[in-house]
Order: C-alpha cells, then structure tokens, then sequence
C-alpha cells in the first residue's frame, strides 16, 4: 500500500509539472556600448531574480531590476530585435514587449540604431555586433545560449531581420514597386522611381546574416525584397500585419509571408501601423501623436497582451 501511495503521488508530481507554464522571472535590464565607426548603445533585457522597481529611461518608465543579477540556472535562449525607422529610432517603443520576453525566460538585445545613410548595409552589422558584445560580456558569457537565437522586428525592423537571416534586397525591384503603387506612401517615401534604381543588381546575402532559428516580423517592411531574394530564408516565422495599416500589406508583410521558403504563420491584427508600439504616456502621446493614435473600437492594450503571449509561445517552441 505505501508503494502504490507513493507510486500515486509521484504520478500527481509529475502530472503538475507537466500542467504548469515555464518558469516565470523578474525583468533585467542593462545597457552595454557597442564598439562600431559609430558607437552605439544597446539595451539587454534578461531574467532575474532580483525584485523590479521603477526605472526611467528618458521620457519612459519601466518596471524592472536595473543591473541586476542574471537568473542562475540553464543557459537562456537569445531574442534579438530591431526597431522601425530607417533613420534612427528607439527599442524603447516596444519595452513592454522586451521586458516581458525577459519574463519569460529569454536574454532579449535591442540596439539603440544610430542615424546612417546604408541602414540595409549598417543595422545587420550593427544587430551582429551587439550578439558578439552581449555573449562576450562575463555577466551573460555563461547564461546565454549561442544555439538558441531568434530575431524579431517591427517596420524596417522587419527588413533587417530577413537581412539577418539571408534575405537580399533588391533596389531595382523597390524603385518599380514604388513607381506602380505611390498609395504606399509609408513604404516608399524618398525611393526614386525615375528609372536610375534600374540597373542597380540584387544585394548579395549579408555577411552578418546569422543562425537565426526563428523570426518574428511585426509589420514588416517587405517592399525591398523581391520573391526571389526572400527564397533562401527557410525558417519558421510569424508575421504581424494590422488591418488598417499605411504600409500596404500587399506589398509587404503578406507580400514577404507569400515567398518565404517555409510558410509562416500569419496573424492580422486590427488598428494601423503602430499598433505594434506600446500604449503611450501622456508626454509621449505629445510628442508623437501619430504613433500613439489609433483607429476607434482599436483596444492597443489588450492587442499588445495577446502578441506577447503568442510571441513568447512561438519563440518557446521554435528555439
């Protein structure tokens, strides 16, 4: 009797170990200067165990343990992100995503992307160097697991991280795209389209594409790739493209899931483009009227609480 009892509890452990989530952490967050022609800062969100407490990061304000001690346990899978904006930009608009990865049990690196006239040339190079700084820094050498990276970006955040994982671009076929769709203003503002673009070949693939295992692209921007230059990325990836979105998804995020080597799985969200940026603060909405509106009957906050979880989920399963 006393052997099936313990039999039977055994069976009770096990069965609630297996009902039970991941482990959950406290949020981590420091910043680390990566060496570069123009030297940038980049933002590590990591699990701890540390108790969160206000932050403030310029004008936002987080929940988090600055510096704080990396979780002790098995080495944590790695999420790279890069922001939007083509011209400089902030990982900061999406902190409510990045801190809660780290929640979750992910080591997340987000540039701070300086301002460069080669952004397709410079953000890959830029994404490769903040891995090689944060996997070289002795505080995440042993915690974070160089076999388990993936990469998620919004806007040209999208376009850099197909960049990263082997995609080419194509100038030429940017330049036709913009001259036969001037609706898709947000996609083609300040590409040429008098024909000079023409003869420019395909980019070749990146030397700073990466052994990404798993991509999630939030609003991509597409329209630099044509069919052809997405073919190589055979990955498994999830793509976000909101419903009533200036980036015309035709030409971009349902364009880029079409010809992906491996289809992805598709989610179409409401509300416009930046949908995709976390609920702004009063100062913020001031500054930034545009990313902080959205379309009416648009709830921004419960769309951000189900994309984590399906993006921590799809990151869980793919790494």
């Amino acid at each position: 009797m006393r052997l099936l009892v313990c039999s039977l509890l055994m069976v009770v452990a096990a069965t609630s170990t297996a009902l039970a989530g991941p482990r959950s952490f406290h949020a981590g967050i420091t910043r680390i200067t990566v060496q570069d022609a123009t030297p940038f800062d980049t933002l590590i969100a990591y699990p701890t165990d540390a108790a969160e407490v206000s932050v403030e990061e310029g004008p936002f304000r987080l929940s988090a343990g600055r510096d704080a001690p990396v979780a002790a346990g098995a080495r944590f899978p790695v999420v790279l992100f890069a922001h939007g904006n083509g011209r400089g930009g902030t990982p900061m608009v999406h902190a409510n995503l990045l801190l809660d990865l780290a929640r979750q049990g992910f080591i997340v690196v987000a540039p701070f992307h300086p301002g460069t006239e080669k952004p397709f040339v410079d953000r890959p190079r830029q994404i490769r160097k903040a891995l090689e700084a944060m996997l070289a820094d002795p505080r995440f050498s042993r915690r974070a697991d160089p076999d388990r990276i993936g990469m998620a970006g919004f806007s040209f955040g999208g376009a850099v991280t197909l960049i990263a994982a082997g995609a080419s671009i194509d100038l030429a076929h940017l330049s036709a795209y913009c001259r036969d769709h001037a609706d898709d203003v947000r996609a083609c503002d300040g590409i040429a389209t008098d024909g000079s673009w023409a003869k420019v070949p395909p980019g070749r693939r990146s030397d700073d594409a990466l052994p990404l295992k798993a991509l999630v692209l939030l609003e991509p921007y597409g329209a630099p790739f044509a069919p052809k230059g997405l073919a190589s990325v055979d990955r498994p990836a999830l793509v976000y493209v909101a419903l009533r979105s200036d980036l015309r998804p035709e030409g971009n995020g349902l364009a880029v899931a079409k010809a992906l080597a491996r289809p992805p799985q598709q989610v179409v969200l409401p509300g416009s483009h930046f949908v995709f940026v976390d609920p702004c603060s009063p100062i913020l909405a001031a500054r930034a009227p545009e990313a902080c509106s959205d379309p009416p009957d648009t709830d921004r906050a419960a769309i951000h609480e189900r994309v984590r979880w399906e993006i921590a989920d799809f990151l869980r399963a793919n790494l």
